[in-house]
């Protein structure tokens, strides 16, 4: 099939879909999808149109198409077969096994040139030249040049650090009457203009996250979410091909589907085509999670996602600009196949009787996450019964008594009852911190088992004083200190199996109860773990973890740092997570039980901060950090008990995915790791203004 466009400037008063009756059935195919104010002087397509696999084009905004250029569409011959041609009298096979690329996408402000040609499967990203007469049979990157045949870049339209910041103004998304009262600066000078408007940039980790329900996983490979939009609306949907695609290429794997489902009055109807599809699948070991829902930015669905999978609809040059702030991978939802590799190859864990118990209870809590929805809703119609409806689905009954009483809090998070604190998320913790200058105190079991008069941790005794001082603090109304719990009452979904075992082990009824005696109901707390981003949750095998360290970095950045913390606790030492600070200042405390030298770490502090009133205190001495950073606050300097947070960034680095020993430094959450060696380190020795243990 060949046909042709001809768009005229400014005819495109609003992103808009060309269609066209390509089968003869009365409905309507999307062969071109154009944004506002793009244009095409003269475009020829050539495309081959089967049932299975029907392509399109699609334009972003602003962008420009010159005169006589050519798109081909899945015009390749199947090389591997002994004839490449036809013959006459013989019906022609469309190739079965061979890559089919059908999608040509142009982003936003692309100058393209006289007679070039594009080949299936390319993108040309935001602010893209190409050169007249070029042949490109690659993706162009953004703001390239590029020219030739085959296309290669020849040169940039600006330099990176320009480049970087119009990635992130993305002018092309402002509203056209900002465009129009911007005009004479999308005309001027390109520094003026950066200068000008990245400050009106919103910071990308303040988006809001959508509450994602994490799928338990029991298979191997890399534990990764690619994202997809179903495109219901359309005559000719992608949304088979793509899951159909997705079960061939990941069953058997840790990968899985996100299928955003926009929720409106035909819920119903896009929830039954689904079902239709997965039916068949019944018998296939596939994570498919559903998101419902009708989010105002949508970017959040791509900041918890790994990759992004393309459709037809008039939004996707929308959305694969959002999938390029995140940096996601993109497929393209109409090739075949989707995904490169036809099948990843599920890795073999070698079973012993030593692990026999550990895959025991793998399987266990697998098969709850499996059964949840089934389970609340039994539970939230006959709550007396509760212990009952869970123990239905026991595969190992000793392990499920022993969980029993907190599994009930995981399983109506999200219903009236029971009643749990409200604890926001740690990054609004860090926009306080950073932008209101909020100081931080945090409570974790430690502290709660100081409060209760327990020995539960080595590093810190029992002691009535601190006992009641962090009473005090947990109690306070302070509004310069921002208090902190450890996210642990309700819906465990975002831990690992390790972390949930620990949480169920200690959320007893009893310790529940001593901490809603303690816990005001009617308070905004935040997440305790904001500063133990990596080793306790579900996603610490992929790039999560390191943007969450990258947001807590925005705390210190190009400040002057005070650390309290123990003698061989060792903040930052030997890796480069205060290397954004400008300057740093060490008080050494006593390794284990430094409320015993409590007033004389306050005052050597509150001495140093009198003296130095510009520098950020951060504290790592254990439920002793809780106190001094709020009473360090009260003095009006910020202070934030900054718990774990270099142990934590060691475990990352490691990148074993578990809590490792770190040489030379106290770690104590890992068997032998009180035990520190000396070290010879001149920078951080001429750090250290005093030593208090």
């Amino acid at each position: 099939m060949r046909f042709k466009f001809n768009i005229q400037e400014n005819l495109i008063q609003k992103d808009s879909v060309y269609n066209n009756d390509i089968f003869n059935e009365n409905k309507s195919f999307p062969v071109l999808s154009i944004g506002k104010d793009s244009y095409i002087e003269e475009a020829w397509v050539e495309n081959v149109v089967d049932d299975k696999y029907i392509y399109n084009i699609q334009v972003g905004r602003y962008s420009a198409i010159a005169h006589d250029v050519t798109f081909i569409i899945d015009m390749n011959h199947d090389y591997r077969k002994p004839a490449l041609g036809r013959i006459t009298g013989v019906e022609y096979r469309r190739p079965e096994f061979t890559k089919r690329k059908g999608q040509i996408i142009i982003m936003n402000d692309c100058w393209v040139g006289e007679k070039t040609i594009i080949n299936s499967g390319v993108t040309i990203h935001n602010g893209a030249v190409v050169a007249a007469g070029a042949v490109v049979s690659k993706d162009v990157p953004a703001y390239s040049i590029v020219a030739g045949n085959p296309a290669k870049v020849i040169g940039y339209r600006f330099d990176e650090k320009t480049i970087n910041m119009l990635k992130q103004i993305k002018w092309w998304n402002w509203s056209y009457d900002k465009v129009l009262e911007r005009s004479e600066d999308l005309y001027g000078d390109i520094d003026v203009f950066c200068q000008k408007y990245i400050k009106e940039v919103e910071d990308l980790y303040g988006v809001p996250l959508p509450k994602i329900n994490l799928i338990e996983k029991s298979n191997s490979g890399e534990d990764k979410r690619i994202l997809y939009i179903p495109d219901f609306e359309q005559d000719y949907p992608t949304y088979p091909h793509v899951i159909d695609e997705f079960v061939r290429a990941y069953s058997d794997t840790n990968t899985k589907l996100l299928l955003y489902i926009k929720e409106d009055e035909l819920l119903d109807y896009k929830l039954n085509l689904l079902n239709s599809i997965f039916e068949k699948y019944e018998k296939d070991n596939c994570y498919v999670n559903l998101y419902i829902g009708n989010l105002t930015d949508e970017r959040g669905l791509f900041a918890v996602s790994d990759g992004y999978i393309t459709n037809r609809s008039i939004d996707n040059v929308l959305h694969m600009d959002m999938a390029d702030s995140y940096g996601l991978k993109v497929y393209s939802g109409v090739d075949y196949p989707i995904f490169s590799s036809p099948k990843v190859k599920p890795m073999v864990r070698e079973e012993s009787k030593d692990n026999k118990s550990h895959v025991e209870n793998d399987k266990l809590i697998f098969d709850i996450a499996k059964k949840q929805n089934e389970v609340i809703k039994k539970i939230s119609s006959d709550y007396d019964n509760i212990a009952n409806h869970i123990a239905e689905l026991s595969v190992n009954q000793v392990a499920m008594n022993s969980s029993i009483d907190n599994l009930k809090y995981e399983f109506l998070y999200n219903t009236e009852r029971p009643q749990y604190p409200k604890i926001l998320s740690g990054d609004m913790a860090i926009e306080k911190i950073v932008n209101e200058g909020k100081s931080m105190s945090r409570f974790g079991d430690g502290e709660f088992a100081v409060i209760a008069g327990v020995n539960r941790q080595k590093f810190q005794r029992a002691d009535e004083k601190l006992a009641k001082r962090l009473v005090e603090v947990l109690k306070a109304k302070q509004d310069d200190v921002i208090t902190c719990l450890m996210d642990v009452y309700g819906d465990l979904s975002k831990y690992n199996l390790e972390c949930k075992y620990n949480i169920r082990a200690y959320m007893s009824e009893d310790v529940r109860r001593q901490h809603y005696e303690l816990i005001d109901m009617s308070k905004d707390y935040y997440d305790a773990y904001v500063t133990r981003p990596y080793a306790s949750y579900l996603d610490n095998s992929t790039d999560a973890p390191k943007k969450r360290f990258d947001n807590l970095k925005r705390i210190w950045q190009d400040k002057k740092l005070l650390i309290i913390e123990g003698e061989k606790t060792r903040l930052g030492v030997g890796n480069d997570l205060f290397a954004c600070a400008t300057d740093i200042k060490r008080i050494l405390g006593p390794a284990e039980h430094a409320f015993d030298r409590y007033d004389d770490l306050y005052k050597e502090a509150s001495d140093f901060l009198e003296k130095n009133c510009d520098y950020l205190t951060l504290i790592a001495l254990g439920p002793t950090a809780t106190v001094l950073a709020y009473d360090i606050a009260l003095k009006g300097f910020q202070a934030l008990d900054i718990g774990h947070i270099d142990i934590e960034y060691e475990w990352m680095l490691a990148g074993k995915g578990i809590k490792v020993p770190v040489k030379g430094k106290y770690n104590n959450e890992v068997r032998g790791g009180e035990i520190v060696e000396d070290i010879k380190d001149d920078k951080y020795e001429s750090e250290i203004i005093a030593k208090i243990y």
